[in-house]
């Protein structure tokens, strides 16, 4: 789209919250009325979209090696992010549906294909006891029982039994099973991990 909807409030200065986080993205227009089908990144039971009512769209990045000036997606989409306020979403199937304030038909929902959408993490339910959001755990330091400094957490992946930290130490990259066994101590506040694991493993 050319303009946000009518109801769609700027974003800030920067662009976006200091604490925003990309949740998923626009897959389609769902409908004649305005509803857009979304492909959340995480279970879309657990999407913190359900609850959030306030997102953050933006053209999608450009690609590692790509010019800024040749982004992937829409060529109809804002150029800069835009926040648009939810009516009401839900589950349906394997995605979620949405109703965005001020896009009433299926073309301005069409506009929004694309996009990725972001969230704050204010919106982010309490976890339960014991739980940590992944987006929290990147960034930490790691650190072993003895005080040994084993890198930083720069992503989290998922193959299937557990979640792996990927830990970065300068050019040495770890992979850390994030499990009980293993993980001693996490102190968000100190931004810091302690798991039983060695420099050479």
């Amino acid at each position: 789209m050319n303009a946000p909807p009518l109801d769609a409030e700027p974003a800030s200065a920067a662009g976006l919250p200091a604490d925003a986080v990309l949740v998923g993205r626009v897959r389609e227009a769902w409908g004649i009325a305005g509803w857009i089908r979304v492909e959340p990144f995480n279970d879309p039971d657990d999407s913190v979209l359900l609850t959030a009512r306030r997102w953050w769209l933006r053209s999608p990045e450009p690609a590692e090696g790509m010019p800024r000036s040749v982004k992937p997606g829409p060529s109809r989409g804002p150029t800069s992010p835009v926040c648009l306020k939810i009516s009401r979403c839900r589950v349906h199937s394997d995605a979620l549906v949405a109703k965005p304030v001020g896009v009433d038909d299926r073309s301005a929902a069409e506009s929004l294909k694309g996009l990725e959408i972001l969230v704050s993490r204010e919106a982010f339910p309490r976890p339960a006891e014991g739980e940590f959001y992944w987006v929290d755990l990147i960034g930490c330091e790691l650190r072993n029982s003895s005080g040994v400094v084993l890198g930083l957490v720069s992503q989290i992946d998922h193959h299937g039994a557990h979640p792996i930290l990927v830990v970065r130490d300068g050019e040495h990259e770890r992979l850390v099973p994030f499990v009980d066994a293993l993980i001693q101590q996490v102190d968000l506040p100190a931004r810091l991990i302690v798991a039983e694991w060695e420099p050479d493993w």
